[in-house]
């Protein structure tokens, strides 16, 4: 007995298109498949300190990994916000992608010392939701998830107060988890005494 396969035009169209797609156009997809893969989500039987971000994928006989002797210490200039209003911030989140990968490699919370210095135009990712929308026009802080979900694992979050001031921020309009230094300027100079490493996000 035979059975009659019906296929849909729109999907014949497709194939045919694909079909059609040069060499270059190809090497695109392929190149932008190949960095996607550089980082991979949690699945439903991992548990990450930051569920919101990835972990880097393992590489085989890689030289330096997270080594869980040490005790590390990091300090994280901010730097990038979303390309929109509405799109979570790329430093923020490579900031999560590192704390859920040293944690995979074994390297316990309390050897993870870690600070992100809000000053310029990324004072924003760390406001209320009323001063966000008033400065962005967007109700929602896209950050506010992933930025709980930081704190809890651990960053410390701290702003210039000098730039809040040029910017005329309500310092009460700072979100509570974040505190406010003197000056960025100051803060990483301490922290270079104290032995952090500094990081451009």
């Amino acid at each position: 007995m035979f059975e009659l396969v019906l296929v849909p035009f729109r999907t014949i169209w497709m194939e045919v298109n694909v079909r059609r797609l040069s060499s270059k156009m190809l090497c695109g997809v392929l190149t932008t498949a190949a960095f996607l893969g550089c980082l991979t989500m949690p699945t439903a039987a991992q548990t990450l300190a930051v569920p919101s971000a990835p972990v880097m994928v393992d590489i085989p006989d890689a030289q330096e990994k997270p080594d869980p002797s040490l005790d590390y210490k990091i300090v994280f200039d901010m730097q990038t916000v979303g390309t929109t209003a509405g799109d979570m911030s790329p430093g923020l989140m490579k900031i999560g992608t590192l704390i859920n990968t040293y944690e995979k490699y074994g390297v316990a919370p309390d050897h993870l010392h870690l600070q992100a210095v809000f000053h310029g135009e990324t004072i924003l990712l760390v406001v209320d939701e009323a001063t966000y929308k008033a400065r962005t026009g967007f109700a929602h802080n896209p950050n506010a998830e992933l930025l709980q979900q930081l704190s809890k694992a651990g960053l410390k979050m701290v702003v210039c107060g000098q730039s809040a001031l040029q910017q005329h921020y309500d310092f009460k309009s700072i979100l509570p988890m974040a505190q406010i230094n003197l000056s960025a300027s100051v803060t990483f100079i301490n922290l270079a005494a104290r032995g952090y490493t500094r990081m451009t996000e």
